[in-house]
């Protein structure tokens, strides 16, 4: 009967299901089968290939914990001490010092308290304890070297030295001792445990910056109120939470990483889409193929091989002046990771225990699992370029073919909806059966790739598409997206809450400039290296043995409905933003050199007179990031751009009165106060990370009150109005020259090769965020976001007065220049 077959049809299915989850249950070597008559048989299997890598995996694993242990001395120094005094000891006489002087005594009698050593003959228990000892020695020295290095590290003098001042003899001779004690060819994570924790600065000071970087914005009621806020919080309750503080710096490696980490961005819940993730394009004067899927496979193959030496610590460390380390633990995470989201709170999850490589692909909607390893004709290897490109190609006419059907194409939209009901739709669709599977091997994937079906009409187009795209495409939770488009241009998307835009763009760097040093055939075809060449091809290895998977959904009407709804709210969000980028070829940062002003202070300067022209006489709270990676895991720190000294410079412009010495000077100071307000930044003496940990503390300390029913209330008044205070401005430079050796962006074949940089949403309701890069001597990019919806904010008038006020102060200094 028509009832009978209908029963037998969703029994069949439900094995189906249950053997997909099986699939998945068996890379853990365990597989669970469902029978159709409801009985169960669970299978226990042995992956001899898994083994082995696992193996392999945990042994590199455990040798580069014990480098990192002894650096700066090397395991080949540690053996070659272990020998030396093996054969010294046995080669002695009796009454000698190495076999009968106070150590050795002390070692003697020391293993005569293991009862079995009396059993082995004595050249066996002379060579253990030659090799204890020399364990001891090489530890003693590595502690001793390494706490020397760890206290050398935390002098930041050098910061405080103006651009082209000569150091002192003190400063040349620490520089001298922090190389010398580095050792040779540093590994990528070797001076993770020598770097200093971030400082907690003076209460008194930060509290005396803050007012002064508030004193332009506020009127001088509010200011004195201002004042009287932060004298009580002083007297009050600043010391016990700065006891706290400093309780928590003294426990842990930083006292600000994971609190950065979870309340800054993991406990919104507003959408990450915009509000949090940023975008970085690609070279916008040059491309190296025009093939989607030949750019797509070099891409990844590039990052394979970037996250490669991440895994096996081959990645140069990043060094000042090629000799001060800073923090690396940022690049662990920068692949394999995913964002989950939760009902109150998210989670940042990192896969390292799975050494088969996959990438996440989606094309029209489609998502595809594809490997980056394939069994070749010498064994299990890395996928080469050419056989990435057939099989993307494949993806391209499948996906064309076979389009996703409508609801499948937009699952994505939930990853950029608010996060609340990104996990509630989490927990009720996509915890079982084939959701759960496919949403694993996304979440699961070594990075997401996106072949977009058109390709970007210009810059700002290229900028929303691979930002935020159509709002159903792009998986915003993932650590890093490639975003390919079919004329072979690119870009990357990056969620935010792992690390910060410097790690993933000197990532971003070293692939694009990786893919230029021979990725494409000699030909010029615009094909990868290898494709129809008959020597390059692997006998055993053919598109049909190694075809992506493509993914399934189930996805019940009440699941689609729910996806379009996050879809129409996304297009809201995107309908909202308000997107421009402009090329500013005037002059660049050679002028400002040459100017004896700070390039970046140069730029922040113009920003500032073009907002008080934009805003109608207005001054901005502004934001620019800083890195305080001279620390171990360290993130950023804010640089609060407005100052007096600032708002000097921007009235002497705006005042017809001025003479142009005087706006030239005025500059100077202003840009003098920022480069040191930057500085401050770098060496923990900023004024921002240090009230949030005060708030932060208060919100713990209060909850320990709480616990013991205490009826006393903390006064945070001061911190409270600090921290609420809207970023009218938020900027960042977007760092480039990360890779030296393999570009140079003033050379003249490189010059073409730059990137425009990237950008990110506004901050504020009716501020700006604006992103900007100094390409090279001559050109400047900035990419300025706003909100459709406010009335006070306007991205491509704001790009014109900032293009202006660069121009206006330009003019002052060829003015000066023809009086002189």
């Amino acid at each position: 009967s028509v009832h009978a077959h209908t029963q037998q049809q969703a029994m069949a299915e439900a094995a189906a299901g249950a053997r997909l989850d099986a699939a998945l249950l068996s890379v853990r070597d365990v597989m669970i089968l469902a029978s159709e008559d409801g009985t169960y048989s669970i299978t226990f299997s042995f992956n001899p290939w898994r083994f082995r890598k696992q193996l392999i995996r945990s042994i590199f694993s455990l040798r580069l914990t014990l480098e990192n242990t002894v650096w700066p001395l090397t395991p080949g120094i540690w053996g070659g001490v272990c020998a030396a005094t093996a054969l010294k000891v046995l080669t002695s006489r009796k009454d000698s010092w190495w076999r009968s002087g106070w150590l050795a005594n002390a070692l003697w009698s020391w293993d005569s308290c293991f009862p079995w050593q009396n059993l082995l003959p004595t050249e066996v228990r002379l060579t253990w304890l030659s090799i204890f000892a020399g364990t001891l020695g090489v530890f003693g020295m590595s502690f001793i070297q390494r706490s020397i290095l760890k206290l050398l590290l935390q002098y930041n003098g050098y910061m405080r030295l103006e651009h082209g001042q000569k150091p002192s003899s003190y400063v040349k001779a620490w520089f001298w001792l922090v190389k010398a004690l580095s050792g040779r060819k540093p590994a990528t994570y070797n001076f993770q445990g020598v770097l200093p924790s971030l400082p907690v600065p003076p209460l008194r000071q930060t509290c005396e910056k803050y007012l002064l970087t508030v004193k332009p914005l506020l009127s001088e009621k509010d200011f004195a109120e201002m004042e009287k806020k932060a004298a009580r919080f002083l007297e009050k309750d600043a010391w016990k939470l700065q006891l706290f503080l400093k309780a928590r710096s003294w426990l842990r490696t930083s006292w600000l990483w994971s609190w950065w980490e979870k309340y800054v961005y993991l406990v919104g819940r507003d959408p990450i889409m915009i509000n949090s993730n940023y975008y970085v394009l690609d070279s916008c004067w040059f491309s190296v193929t025009n093939h989607q899927a030949a750019r797509a496979a070099t891409l990844l193959y590039q990052a394979h091989l970037f996250k490669r030496m991440v895994d096996w610590q081959q990645l140069d460390p990043i060094m000042i002046q090629k000799v001060v380390p800073m923090c690396m633990k940022q690049y662990e995470r920068i692949f394999d990771t995913t964002r989950v989201p939760g009902l109150e709170c998210d989670t940042v999850v990192h896969y390292m225990d799975d050494p088969q490589r996959h990438v996440a692909v989606v094309c029209r909607g489609a998502w595809y699992k594809l490997n980056m390893t394939v069994k070749g004709s010498k064994g299990i290897r890395p996928c080469h370029p050419h056989e990435l490109e057939a099989q993307l190609s494949w993806i391209l006419e499948d996906a064309a073919r076979n389009p996703a059907r409508p609801g499948e194409d937009s699952v994505a939209a939930l990853t950029g909806w608010n996060r609340t009901r990104w996990a509630e739709a989490r927990k009720q669709f996509f915890r079982a059966g084939v959701n759960k599977q496919s949403l694993g091997v996304i979440e699961r994937a070594m990075t997401v790739l996106v072949l977009a079906d058109r390709a970007p009409t210009d810059l700002v187009d290229q900028s929303r598409m691979i930002m935020h795209g159509d709002g159903k495409t792009l998986w915003f939770d993932k650590s890093v997206s490639f975003i390919v488009f079919p004329n072979g241009k690119a870009g990357l998307m990056a969620e935010h809450s792992y690390a910060d835009a410097l790690t993933v763009a000197h990532m971003w760097e070293w692939v694009t400039s990786g893919e230029r040093l021979g990725g494409y055939a000699a030909d010029g075809s615009g094909h990868t290296v290898g494709w129809n060449d008959p020597a390059a091809q692997d006998p055993v290895v053919s598109l049909a043995n190694q075809r992506p998977t493509r993914l399934q959904w189930d996805l019940p009407g009440k699941a689609l409905e729910v996806i379009q709804c996050a879809v129409v709210d996304n297009r809201k969000l995107i309908d909202d933003l308000d997107l421009h980028l402009m090329e500013f070829s005037a002059y660049g940062k050679g002028f400002m050199k040459k100017a004896r002003v700070s390039p970046d202070a140069f730029a922040q300067m113009a920003m500032q007179l073009a907002y008080k022209r934009d805003s109608g006489g207005k001054r901005a709270l502004t934001y620019e990031a800083s890195v305080t990676r001279l620390f171990a895991q360290g993130r950023t720190e804010t640089v609060r751009a407005l100052s007096v000294e600032s708002a000097a410079f921007v009235d002497a412009m705006l005042d017809p009165k001025a003479s142009d010495a005087d706006r030239i000077q005025a500059l100077r100071d202003a840009a003098e106060k920022h480069t040191a307000l930057y500085k401050d930044a770098m060496t923990g003496n900023g004024v921002d990370r240090h009230l949030f940990g005060l708030y932060v503390s208060s919100k713990y300390y209060q909850a320990i009150l709480d616990f013991f029913k205490s009826t006393y209330v903390m006064e945070d008044g001061f911190l409270m109005s600090a921290l609420k205070m809207p970023w009218t401005l938020s900027t960042s430079q977007t760092p480039q020259k990360q890779t030296e050796g393999r570009w140079n962006p003033e050379r003249a074949e490189d010059a073409r090769k730059i990137s425009p940089g990237g950008g990110f949403g506004p901050v504020a309701e009716d501020g700006y965020g604006v992103s900007y890069q100094f390409a090279n001597e001559e050109v400047l990019f900035f990419h300025v976001s706003s909100k459709r919806s406010s009335a006070a904010t306007d991205s491509k008038r704001f790009a014109a007065h900032i293009e202006q006020a660069l121009l206006d102060m330009r003019k002052i200094f060829d003015s000066a220049g023809k009086k002189a």
